[in-house]
Protein backbone atom coordinates (compact mmCIF):
# COMPACT_ATOMS: atom_id res chain seq x y z
CA UNK A 1 0.00 0.00 0.00
CA UNK A 2 1.05 3.61 -0.55
CA UNK A 3 -0.01 7.09 0.52
CA UNK A 4 -0.98 10.14 -1.56
CA UNK A 5 -0.41 13.32 0.44
CA UNK A 6 -2.49 16.24 -0.88
CA UNK A 7 -1.75 19.95 -0.53
CA UNK A 8 -3.25 23.11 -1.98
CA UNK A 9 -0.71 25.91 -1.98
CA UNK A 10 0.87 25.26 1.43
CA UNK A 11 -2.24 23.87 3.12
CA UNK A 12 -2.29 20.16 3.90
CA UNK A 13 -5.72 18.84 2.95
CA UNK A 14 -5.62 15.09 3.35
CA UNK A 15 -3.75 11.84 2.96
CA UNK A 16 -5.34 9.05 0.97
CA UNK A 17 -4.39 5.38 1.05
CA UNK A 18 -3.73 3.72 -2.30
CA UNK A 19 -4.88 0.15 -1.69
CA UNK A 20 -6.18 -2.68 -3.86
CA UNK A 21 -8.62 -0.38 -5.66
CA UNK A 22 -7.28 2.26 -8.11
CA UNK A 23 -7.38 5.78 -6.74
CA UNK A 24 -9.12 7.94 -9.32
CA UNK A 25 -8.88 11.72 -9.06
CA UNK A 26 -10.99 14.37 -10.80
CA UNK A 27 -14.03 16.62 -10.42
CA UNK A 28 -16.53 13.98 -11.53
CA UNK A 29 -18.75 12.45 -8.82
CA UNK A 30 -17.63 8.87 -9.60
CA UNK A 31 -14.01 9.45 -8.55
CA UNK A 32 -12.71 8.15 -5.22
CA UNK A 33 -11.06 11.54 -4.66
CA UNK A 34 -13.22 14.44 -5.87
CA UNK A 35 -11.63 17.86 -6.41
CA UNK A 36 -14.26 20.32 -7.72
CA UNK A 37 -11.92 22.75 -9.49
CA UNK A 38 -12.51 23.85 -13.08
CA UNK A 39 -8.95 23.09 -14.15
CA UNK A 40 -9.45 19.40 -13.20
CA UNK A 41 -11.04 17.16 -15.80
CA UNK A 42 -13.97 14.97 -14.84
CA UNK A 43 -11.49 12.07 -14.57
CA UNK A 44 -7.99 13.55 -14.47
CA UNK A 45 -5.69 10.71 -13.40
CA UNK A 46 -5.54 7.49 -11.41
CA UNK A 47 -2.95 5.66 -9.31
CA UNK A 48 -2.87 1.89 -8.95
CA UNK A 49 -0.47 -0.93 -8.14
CA UNK A 50 0.60 -3.52 -10.68
CA UNK A 51 2.70 -6.26 -9.07
CA UNK A 52 5.38 -4.30 -7.16
CA UNK A 53 5.10 -1.19 -9.34
CA UNK A 54 2.80 1.81 -8.95
CA UNK A 55 1.36 3.29 -12.14
CA UNK A 56 0.20 6.86 -12.76
CA UNK A 57 -2.33 6.90 -15.59
CA UNK A 58 -3.28 10.31 -17.05
CA UNK A 59 -6.71 10.56 -18.69
CA UNK A 60 -6.97 14.33 -19.14
CA UNK A 61 -5.71 16.11 -22.25
CA UNK A 62 -4.69 18.93 -19.91
CA UNK A 63 -1.97 16.66 -18.56
CA UNK A 64 -0.08 17.07 -15.29
CA UNK A 65 3.33 18.19 -14.05
CA UNK A 66 5.40 15.35 -12.58
CA UNK A 67 8.59 16.40 -10.79
CA UNK A 68 8.46 19.76 -12.60
CA UNK A 69 8.12 18.08 -16.03
CA UNK A 70 4.91 18.38 -18.08
CA UNK A 71 3.35 15.04 -19.09
CA UNK A 72 0.42 14.31 -21.42
CA UNK A 73 -2.08 11.44 -21.34
CA UNK A 74 -0.66 7.94 -20.93
CA UNK A 75 0.76 5.61 -18.28
CA UNK A 76 3.93 6.25 -16.25
CA UNK A 77 5.78 4.44 -13.47
CA UNK A 78 5.75 6.44 -10.23
CA UNK A 79 8.10 6.08 -7.28
CA UNK A 80 8.43 7.19 -3.67
CA UNK A 81 8.87 10.96 -3.36
CA UNK A 82 7.41 11.86 -6.77
CA UNK A 83 5.39 15.09 -6.83
CA UNK A 84 2.35 15.64 -9.07
CA UNK A 85 1.18 19.22 -9.63
CA UNK A 86 -2.15 20.37 -11.07
CA UNK A 87 -2.99 24.04 -10.70
CA UNK A 88 -2.73 24.98 -7.03
CA UNK A 89 -2.71 21.33 -5.92
CA UNK A 90 0.34 19.25 -5.08
CA UNK A 91 0.24 15.47 -4.62
CA UNK A 92 3.19 13.76 -2.90
CA UNK A 93 3.41 10.02 -3.52
CA UNK A 94 4.76 7.99 -0.57
CA UNK A 95 5.49 4.29 -1.05
CA UNK A 96 5.29 2.52 2.33
CA UNK A 97 7.83 -0.04 1.12
CA UNK A 98 10.42 2.75 1.07
CA UNK A 99 9.93 3.59 4.76
CA UNK A 100 12.10 0.65 5.81
CA UNK A 101 12.48 0.20 9.55
CA UNK A 102 10.81 3.49 10.40
CA UNK A 103 7.30 4.01 11.73
CA UNK A 104 4.30 2.88 9.74
CA UNK A 105 1.68 5.36 8.65
CA UNK A 106 -1.81 4.44 7.53
CA UNK A 107 -4.27 7.21 6.77
CA UNK A 108 -7.75 5.91 6.05
CA UNK A 109 -10.40 7.81 4.12
CA UNK A 110 -13.91 6.99 3.06
CA UNK A 111 -14.83 6.08 -0.49
CA UNK A 112 -15.69 9.05 -2.75
CA UNK A 113 -13.92 11.32 -0.28
CA UNK A 114 -14.51 15.06 -0.75
CA UNK A 115 -11.82 17.47 0.33
CA UNK A 116 -13.31 19.78 2.93
CA UNK A 117 -12.52 21.91 5.97
CA UNK A 118 -14.64 19.80 8.32
CA UNK A 119 -13.01 18.86 11.64
CA UNK A 120 -11.29 15.51 11.65
CA UNK A 121 -9.64 13.28 14.24
CA UNK A 122 -6.68 11.01 14.39
CA UNK A 123 -5.41 8.24 16.62
CA UNK A 124 -1.74 7.70 17.38
CA UNK A 125 -1.08 4.05 18.20
CA UNK A 126 2.14 3.17 20.03
CA UNK A 127 2.95 -0.53 19.99
CA UNK A 128 6.40 -2.01 20.73
CA UNK A 129 7.93 1.49 20.55
CA UNK A 130 6.62 1.90 17.00
CA UNK A 131 3.90 4.43 16.27
CA UNK A 132 1.34 4.81 13.53
CA UNK A 133 -1.45 7.25 12.75
CA UNK A 134 -5.02 6.67 11.63
CA UNK A 135 -6.82 9.67 10.21
CA UNK A 136 -10.63 9.69 10.06
CA UNK A 137 -13.66 11.94 10.04
CA UNK A 138 -16.47 11.92 12.62
CA UNK A 139 -17.03 8.16 12.72
CA UNK A 140 -14.75 5.16 12.47
CA UNK A 141 -15.25 1.41 12.39
CA UNK A 142 -12.24 -0.64 11.38
CA UNK A 143 -9.68 -3.14 12.65
CA UNK A 144 -6.45 -1.92 14.22
CA UNK A 145 -4.33 -5.01 14.67
CA UNK A 146 -6.67 -7.66 16.09
CA UNK A 147 -9.02 -5.11 17.67
CA UNK A 148 -12.24 -3.80 16.19
CA UNK A 149 -12.35 -0.05 16.81
CA UNK A 150 -15.63 1.88 16.87
CA UNK A 151 -15.46 5.63 17.31
CA UNK A 152 -17.55 8.78 17.34
CA UNK A 153 -16.63 12.15 18.78
CA UNK A 154 -18.06 11.22 22.22
CA UNK A 155 -16.71 7.74 22.88
CA UNK A 156 -14.47 5.00 21.57
CA UNK A 157 -14.84 1.23 21.90
CA UNK A 158 -11.96 -1.17 21.37
CA UNK A 159 -13.04 -4.81 21.62
CA UNK A 160 -14.72 -5.11 25.05
CA UNK A 161 -13.28 -1.84 26.34
CA UNK A 162 -15.24 1.40 26.05
CA UNK A 163 -14.03 4.90 26.93
CA UNK A 164 -15.92 8.16 27.16
CA UNK A 165 -14.10 11.12 25.58
CA UNK A 166 -14.74 14.35 27.45
CA UNK A 167 -11.87 16.38 26.03
CA UNK A 168 -8.99 16.05 23.57
CA UNK A 169 -6.31 14.79 23.61
CA UNK A 170 -7.51 11.57 25.26
CA UNK A 171 -5.07 8.75 26.05
CA UNK A 172 -5.63 5.19 27.24
CA UNK A 173 -4.06 1.72 27.02
CA UNK A 174 -5.51 -1.61 25.88
CA UNK A 175 -3.55 -4.89 26.11
CA UNK A 176 -0.21 -3.09 26.31
CA UNK A 177 -0.92 -0.85 23.31
CA UNK A 178 -1.11 2.89 23.98
CA UNK A 179 -3.59 5.09 22.13
CA UNK A 180 -3.77 8.87 21.85
CA UNK A 181 -6.78 10.55 20.23
CA UNK A 182 -6.96 14.23 19.33
CA UNK A 183 -8.91 16.44 16.96
CA UNK A 184 -7.75 18.75 14.20
CA UNK A 185 -8.03 21.87 16.37
CA UNK A 186 -5.71 20.54 19.06
CA UNK A 187 -2.43 21.08 17.19
CA UNK A 188 -3.22 24.73 16.42
CA UNK A 189 -4.26 25.47 20.01
CA UNK A 190 -1.13 23.75 21.28
CA UNK A 191 1.13 25.82 19.03
CA UNK A 192 -0.58 29.07 20.04
CA UNK A 193 -0.22 28.22 23.71
CA UNK A 194 3.45 27.33 23.45
CA UNK A 195 4.29 29.85 20.68
CA UNK A 196 5.46 26.82 18.72
CA UNK A 197 8.60 26.66 20.90
CA UNK A 198 10.10 29.82 19.45
CA UNK A 199 8.81 29.64 15.88
CA UNK A 200 6.35 32.52 16.05
CA UNK A 201 3.95 33.21 13.20
CA UNK A 202 0.52 34.65 12.51
CA UNK A 203 0.88 33.96 8.79
CA UNK A 204 -1.86 31.84 7.22
CA UNK A 205 0.81 29.96 5.26
CA UNK A 206 2.46 28.76 8.49
CA UNK A 207 -0.73 28.23 10.52
CA UNK A 208 -2.18 26.10 7.71
CA UNK A 209 0.71 23.65 8.15
CA UNK A 210 0.26 23.14 11.90
CA UNK A 211 -1.66 19.86 11.66
CA UNK A 212 0.84 18.54 9.13
CA UNK A 213 3.78 19.62 11.33
CA UNK A 214 2.14 18.05 14.38
CA UNK A 215 1.72 14.69 12.66
CA UNK A 216 5.27 14.67 11.30
CA UNK A 217 6.76 15.65 14.69
CA UNK A 218 5.07 12.74 16.48
CA UNK A 219 6.29 10.13 14.03
CA UNK A 220 9.84 8.87 13.52
CA UNK A 221 9.83 9.73 9.83
CA UNK A 222 12.54 11.95 8.38
CA UNK A 223 11.54 15.58 7.90
CA UNK A 224 12.87 17.86 5.19
CA UNK A 225 12.67 21.64 5.69
CA UNK A 226 12.78 24.02 2.72
CA UNK A 227 13.59 27.65 3.45
CA UNK A 228 15.83 30.54 2.52
CA UNK A 229 18.82 31.51 4.64
CA UNK A 230 17.66 33.15 7.85
CA UNK A 231 14.00 32.07 7.46
CA UNK A 232 14.04 29.95 10.64
CA UNK A 233 14.94 26.39 9.60
CA UNK A 234 17.01 25.82 12.76
CA UNK A 235 14.23 27.17 15.01
CA UNK A 236 11.67 24.98 13.23
CA UNK A 237 13.87 21.89 13.66
CA UNK A 238 14.29 22.56 17.40
CA UNK A 239 10.53 23.01 17.73
CA UNK A 240 9.88 19.68 15.99
CA UNK A 241 12.29 17.96 18.37
CA UNK A 242 10.57 19.44 21.45
CA UNK A 243 7.09 18.53 20.20
CA UNK A 244 8.19 14.96 19.40
CA UNK A 245 8.91 14.20 23.05
CA UNK A 246 12.13 12.37 22.17
CA UNK A 247 14.30 12.14 25.29
CA UNK A 248 17.71 12.30 23.61
CA UNK A 249 19.69 15.35 22.53
CA UNK A 250 19.01 17.73 19.67
CA UNK A 251 22.29 17.80 17.72
CA UNK A 252 22.62 20.40 14.93
CA UNK A 253 25.23 19.94 12.21
CA UNK A 254 25.90 22.51 9.49
CA UNK A 255 26.91 20.50 6.44
CA UNK A 256 28.30 23.58 4.67
CA UNK A 257 30.94 24.24 7.34
CA UNK A 258 32.56 20.81 7.79
CA UNK A 259 36.02 20.33 6.18
CA UNK A 260 35.94 17.45 3.72
CA UNK A 261 38.58 15.41 5.60
CA UNK A 262 36.58 15.58 8.87
CA UNK A 263 33.18 14.49 7.60
CA UNK A 264 33.27 10.87 8.76
CA UNK A 265 34.65 11.83 12.18
CA UNK A 266 32.00 14.55 12.69
CA UNK A 267 29.13 12.24 11.75
CA UNK A 268 30.21 8.89 13.20
CA UNK A 269 33.11 9.64 15.58
CA UNK A 270 36.63 8.19 15.66
CA UNK A 271 38.90 6.00 17.80
CA UNK A 272 42.15 7.04 19.39
CA UNK A 273 44.98 7.03 16.85
CA UNK A 274 42.68 6.57 13.83
CA UNK A 275 44.31 9.58 12.16
CA UNK A 276 46.96 12.19 12.93
CA UNK A 277 45.77 14.34 15.82
CA UNK A 278 43.21 11.81 17.11
CA UNK A 279 44.60 11.71 20.64
CA UNK A 280 41.48 10.16 22.15
CA UNK A 281 38.27 8.45 21.04
CA UNK A 282 35.31 10.71 20.29
CA UNK A 283 31.63 10.20 19.59
CA UNK A 284 30.16 11.64 16.40
CA UNK A 285 26.90 13.53 15.92
CA UNK A 286 24.86 10.32 15.54
CA UNK A 287 26.06 8.88 18.85
CA UNK A 288 25.44 12.22 20.58
CA UNK A 289 21.89 12.29 19.17
CA UNK A 290 21.04 8.70 20.17
CA UNK A 291 17.43 8.71 21.37
CA UNK A 292 16.97 12.22 20.03
CA UNK A 293 17.22 14.22 16.82
CA UNK A 294 20.05 15.10 14.45
CA UNK A 295 19.55 18.23 12.36
CA UNK A 296 21.52 18.18 9.10
CA UNK A 297 21.36 21.83 8.01
CA UNK A 298 22.33 22.65 4.40
CA UNK A 299 22.42 18.95 3.56
CA UNK A 300 22.71 19.82 -0.15
CA UNK A 301 26.35 20.76 0.57
CA UNK A 302 27.23 17.26 1.79
CA UNK A 303 29.95 15.65 -0.42
CA UNK A 304 28.65 12.93 -2.72
CA UNK A 305 30.86 10.23 -1.16
CA UNK A 306 29.56 11.01 2.33
CA UNK A 307 25.96 10.84 1.12
CA UNK A 308 26.39 7.10 0.52
CA UNK A 309 27.68 6.59 4.07
CA UNK A 310 24.79 8.58 5.51
CA UNK A 311 22.32 6.50 3.48
CA UNK A 312 23.72 3.29 4.93
CA UNK A 313 23.28 4.58 8.49
CA UNK A 314 19.67 5.58 7.78
CA UNK A 315 18.96 2.13 6.33
CA UNK A 316 20.62 0.09 9.11
CA UNK A 317 20.44 2.41 12.16
CA UNK A 318 24.06 1.47 12.82
CA UNK A 319 27.23 3.61 12.84
CA UNK A 320 30.89 2.67 12.87
CA UNK A 321 33.55 4.99 14.23
CA UNK A 322 36.49 5.87 12.03
CA UNK A 323 39.24 3.36 12.84
CA UNK A 324 36.88 0.81 14.41
CA UNK A 325 35.40 -2.47 13.15
CA UNK A 326 32.57 -2.41 15.70
CA UNK A 327 29.11 -1.16 14.73
CA UNK A 328 26.93 0.68 17.24
CA UNK A 329 23.14 0.78 17.01
CA UNK A 330 21.58 4.25 17.26
CA UNK A 331 17.99 5.46 17.48
CA UNK A 332 18.09 8.84 15.77
CA UNK A 333 15.40 10.91 14.08
CA UNK A 334 16.75 12.88 11.11
CA UNK A 335 15.65 16.39 10.16
CA UNK A 336 17.37 17.79 7.06
CA UNK A 337 17.20 21.28 5.56
CA UNK A 338 18.55 23.36 2.71
CA UNK A 339 17.95 26.71 1.00
CA UNK A 340 18.83 25.16 -2.38
CA UNK A 341 16.53 23.47 -4.89
CA UNK A 342 17.04 19.84 -3.90
CA UNK A 343 15.02 18.56 -6.89
CA UNK A 344 17.40 20.24 -9.36
CA UNK A 345 20.43 18.80 -7.55
CA UNK A 346 18.98 15.28 -7.78
CA UNK A 347 18.27 15.68 -11.51
CA UNK A 348 21.79 17.05 -12.07
CA UNK A 349 23.30 14.05 -10.30
CA UNK A 350 24.80 16.20 -7.54
CA UNK A 351 22.65 14.66 -4.80
CA UNK A 352 21.92 10.95 -4.50
CA UNK A 353 18.38 10.06 -5.52
CA UNK A 354 18.19 7.13 -3.07
CA UNK A 355 19.22 9.39 -0.18
CA UNK A 356 16.69 12.00 -1.30
CA UNK A 357 13.86 9.47 -1.09
CA UNK A 358 15.04 8.38 2.35
CA UNK A 359 15.05 11.88 3.88
CA UNK A 360 12.21 13.51 1.89
CA UNK A 361 9.26 11.89 3.67
CA UNK A 362 7.64 14.86 5.42
CA UNK A 363 8.57 18.08 3.58
CA UNK A 364 7.89 21.40 5.35
CA UNK A 365 8.27 24.72 3.57
CA UNK A 366 9.00 27.92 5.47
CA UNK A 367 7.94 30.85 3.28
CA UNK A 368 10.37 33.80 3.10
CA UNK A 369 9.59 36.78 5.30
CA UNK A 370 8.68 38.95 2.29
CA UNK A 371 5.75 36.57 1.63
CA UNK A 372 4.39 36.80 5.20
CA UNK A 373 4.28 40.53 5.85
CA UNK A 374 2.08 40.10 8.92
CA UNK A 375 5.00 38.37 10.64
CA UNK A 376 7.35 41.32 10.05
CA UNK A 377 5.68 43.50 12.70
CA UNK A 378 5.20 40.49 15.01
CA UNK A 379 8.92 39.73 14.98
CA UNK A 380 9.96 43.39 15.05
CA UNK A 381 8.01 44.00 18.26
CA UNK A 382 9.28 40.76 19.75
CA UNK A 383 12.93 41.68 19.09
CA UNK A 384 12.27 45.19 20.39
CA UNK A 385 10.84 43.76 23.63
CA UNK A 386 13.92 41.59 24.02
CA UNK A 387 16.17 44.63 23.61
CA UNK A 388 14.10 46.64 26.13
CA UNK A 389 14.45 43.83 28.65
CA UNK A 390 18.18 43.47 27.99
CA UNK A 391 18.96 47.21 28.06
CA UNK A 392 16.36 48.28 30.63
CA UNK A 393 14.66 50.66 28.16
CA UNK A 394 11.12 51.43 27.02
CA UNK A 395 11.60 52.12 23.33
CA UNK A 396 8.91 51.67 20.68
CA UNK A 397 8.70 51.86 16.90
CA UNK A 398 7.07 54.85 15.19
CA UNK A 399 4.49 54.31 12.47
CA UNK A 400 6.96 55.47 9.79
CA UNK A 401 9.50 52.95 11.07
CA UNK A 402 6.88 50.19 10.94
CA UNK A 403 5.96 51.20 7.38
CA UNK A 404 9.63 51.02 6.34
CA UNK A 405 9.91 47.53 7.79
CA UNK A 406 6.79 46.32 5.95
CA UNK A 407 7.94 47.67 2.57
CA UNK A 408 11.39 46.06 2.63
CA UNK A 409 12.08 42.74 0.86
CA UNK A 410 14.14 41.11 3.65
CA UNK A 411 16.65 39.04 1.65
CA UNK A 412 18.16 37.91 4.97
CA UNK A 413 14.72 37.02 6.38
CA UNK A 414 14.13 36.87 10.16
CA UNK A 415 17.85 36.95 10.95
CA UNK A 416 18.26 40.23 9.05
CA UNK A 417 15.16 41.70 10.74
CA UNK A 418 16.61 40.90 14.18
CA UNK A 419 19.90 42.62 13.30
CA UNK A 420 18.03 45.64 11.91
CA UNK A 421 15.96 46.12 15.09
CA UNK A 422 18.96 45.73 17.37
CA UNK A 423 20.97 48.21 15.30
CA UNK A 424 18.10 50.75 15.26
CA UNK A 425 17.66 50.38 19.02
CA UNK A 426 21.31 51.17 19.73
CA UNK A 427 21.64 54.21 17.44
CA UNK A 428 18.28 55.77 18.37
CA UNK A 429 18.63 58.45 21.09
CA UNK A 430 14.87 58.79 21.68
CA UNK A 431 12.37 56.32 23.13
CA UNK A 432 10.50 56.38 19.80
CA UNK A 433 12.54 54.80 17.01
CA UNK A 434 12.03 56.75 13.78
CA UNK A 435 12.45 55.47 10.21
CA UNK A 436 15.79 57.33 9.95
CA UNK A 437 17.25 54.78 12.40
CA UNK A 438 16.14 51.84 10.22
CA UNK A 439 19.13 51.08 7.98
CA UNK A 440 18.83 48.34 5.40
CA UNK A 441 21.71 46.46 3.80
CA UNK A 442 19.94 44.72 0.93
CA UNK A 443 17.66 45.60 -1.99
CA UNK A 444 14.89 48.17 -2.12
CA UNK A 445 11.35 47.07 -2.90
CA UNK A 446 11.22 48.56 -6.42
CA UNK A 447 13.86 48.69 -9.13
CA UNK A 448 13.61 51.89 -11.24
CA UNK A 449 14.70 50.58 -14.59
CA UNK A 450 13.66 50.80 -18.24
CA UNK A 451 13.92 47.02 -18.51
CA UNK A 452 10.75 45.03 -18.33
CA UNK A 453 9.54 44.88 -14.71
CA UNK A 454 8.81 41.17 -14.91
CA UNK A 455 12.39 40.32 -15.97
CA UNK A 456 13.82 42.52 -13.24
CA UNK A 457 11.59 41.01 -10.60
CA UNK A 458 12.44 37.45 -11.69
CA UNK A 459 16.19 38.14 -11.48
CA UNK A 460 15.84 39.90 -8.15
CA UNK A 461 13.69 37.14 -6.62
CA UNK A 462 16.22 34.50 -7.71
CA UNK A 463 19.10 36.46 -6.18
CA UNK A 464 17.24 36.86 -2.90
CA UNK A 465 16.24 33.19 -2.80
CA UNK A 466 19.87 32.16 -3.27
CA UNK A 467 21.13 34.64 -0.65
CA UNK A 468 22.77 36.65 -3.47
CA UNK A 469 25.00 33.74 -4.46
CA UNK A 470 25.66 34.75 -8.06
CA UNK A 471 26.77 31.33 -9.34
CA UNK A 472 23.62 29.58 -8.08
CA UNK A 473 21.47 32.43 -9.42
CA UNK A 474 22.72 32.55 -13.01
CA UNK A 475 22.59 28.73 -13.21
CA UNK A 476 18.99 28.71 -11.97
CA UNK A 477 18.00 31.56 -14.30
CA UNK A 478 19.64 29.83 -17.25
CA UNK A 479 21.64 32.91 -18.24
CA UNK A 480 25.35 33.52 -18.58
CA UNK A 481 27.54 34.70 -15.76
CA UNK A 482 28.39 37.83 -17.74
CA UNK A 483 24.73 38.73 -18.30
CA UNK A 484 23.89 38.52 -14.59
CA UNK A 485 26.96 40.57 -13.61
CA UNK A 486 26.07 43.21 -16.21
CA UNK A 487 22.50 43.40 -14.89
CA UNK A 488 23.73 43.80 -11.31
CA UNK A 489 26.13 46.52 -12.41
CA UNK A 490 23.31 48.38 -14.16
CA UNK A 491 21.26 48.18 -10.95
CA UNK A 492 24.08 49.27 -8.64
CA UNK A 493 22.29 52.53 -7.78
CA UNK A 494 19.60 50.41 -6.15
CA UNK A 495 22.10 48.43 -4.15
CA UNK A 496 22.03 50.09 -0.77
CA UNK A 497 25.24 51.21 0.82
CA UNK A 498 26.88 48.56 2.95
CA UNK A 499 25.75 45.47 1.02
CA UNK A 500 28.57 43.19 -0.14
CA UNK A 501 28.48 40.61 -2.91
CA UNK A 502 29.16 37.00 -1.98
Amino acid sequence: MAILHIKKRLTTLNMVAIDSEPLTVGRGKNNRLIIPEEYFSREHFSLYQEDEIFILEIFSKKGIILNQKALKDGGYKIKHGDIIEIGEYEFLFLDKNEFGHQDTIDFKTNNKNHLSKEPFYFIQIIDNRQSSFRLFKKELKQYIGEHLVEFNSDKIKISKYEFEIKKYPHSFEVDGVKYLIFDSTYASSFFKKHHFYGFWSISDEIISQYIYIWISAHSDFSIFIHGETGAGKDVMARALHKISGRKGNFVPLNCASIPENLWESELFGHTKGSFTGAEQSRNGAFQEADGGTIFLDEIADMPFEQQAKLLRVLETSKVKKLGSDKEERVNVRVIAATHKNIFDLVQQGRFREDLFHRIYVFPIKIPPLRDRKEDVILYANMFLSQMNEKMGGKKELSQTALDSLKEYLWPGNVRELKNTIERAYLISADDTIQSEAIHFFGWKKHIPSKLDDIINQAILNTLIKNSFNRKESYEELGISRTKLYRWMDEQKDNLLKGFKYD
